[in-house]
């Protein structure tokens, strides 16, 4: 019985060590991949012709890697080249630009970018969220709550805007009661 015992053992830690390789390995590749498509990308930037699809891509890729500065400057730079027709694009592009602030914790950059996406597209429920949100963030209950509404009004089904507005209207009694003197 004894003599199995360092057997079991090594053949656990082998397969242990294995996974943990084959993560690693996994994990190496990825960051590998994910460097060579911002190379390919900067270097289609670099010749000045690129399209606002490089632009884009780059600034999302950076974005991935928590370079939220040089993706907000390329975001930037795509709202330039970006075609004014394509709502659904830039409706997009401005929630991107919006979560990007958030992110960073500047809500009311994010407020003002997430408002042009509403402005753009009223129905996109992914930024009437996202703006609802960044109200919380701000302490603006009453914006913070219509926009949930708004958000539930198109999407009924939307699991986070239902229980944030919950949240809000708790907030929203206390702040009313507290106003009382109740």
């Amino acid at each position: 019985m004894n003599s199995l015992f360092p057997l079991v053992y090594s053949i656990t830690l082998f397969f242990f060590l294995s996974l943990i390789s084959y993560f690693l390995i996994k994990q190496i590749t990825n960051i590998q991949q994910l460097e060579k498509k911002i190379f390919d990308l900067q270097e289609i930037i670099k010749k000045n012709e690129a399209p606002y699809e490089a632009y884009y891509k780059l600034g999302q890729l950076y974005l991935k890697k928590k370079l939220f500065s040089k993706a907000i400057l390329l975001f930037r730079k795509t709202l330039e080249l970006w075609d004014n027709n394509d709502k659904i694009g830039l409706g997009s592009l401005y929630n991107t630009i919006g979560f990007t602030y958030f992110t960073l914790k500047k809500y009311k950059l994010a407020i003002y970018y997430y408002e042009i996406a509403t402005e753009i597209l009223p129905d996109y429920t992914l930024s009437l969220t996202n703006l609802a949100y960044a109200y919380e963030k701000q302490n603006s209950l009453l914006k913070s709550y219509n926009s949930y509404k708004a958000a539930l009004f198109y999407d009924p089904r939307n699991s986070l805007a239902s229980e944030r507005i919950e949240v809000v209207k708790n907030l929203l009694a206390k702040v009313t009661s507290e106003k009382l003197g109740y």
